[in-house]
């Protein structure tokens, strides 16, 4: 699947992007990797990679008291992917 500047998606790559697609909300690397059966280290990876295409976006979000999480989201729409 090639996205801007003739770059490539694998197949974890198009996976994780039509599940945000499907999301109506953000989603945490562990929540992706629970709901793909994929490992949490492989979805983190491929979330840092898709952001860095400008894919997706992450952002922290505090959960509790010194706890962070990372949430991911789909920037635009999937006619760009």
């Amino acid at each position: 699947m090639p996205i801007k500047n003739g770059i490539s998606l694998g197949k974890a790559d198009r996976v994780i992007v039509r599940f945000l697609e499907k999301s109506e909300k953000t989603l945490s690397t562990y929540e992706i990797a629970k709901s793909l059966n994929l490992s949490w280290a492989t979805v983190n990876t491929h979330c840092y990679k898709l952001m860095s295409f400008g894919v997706i976006i992450g952002r922290n979000e505090e959960v509790k008291i010194g706890m962070k999480r990372i949430v991911w989201e789909l920037i635009g729409s999937s006619t760009d992917v």
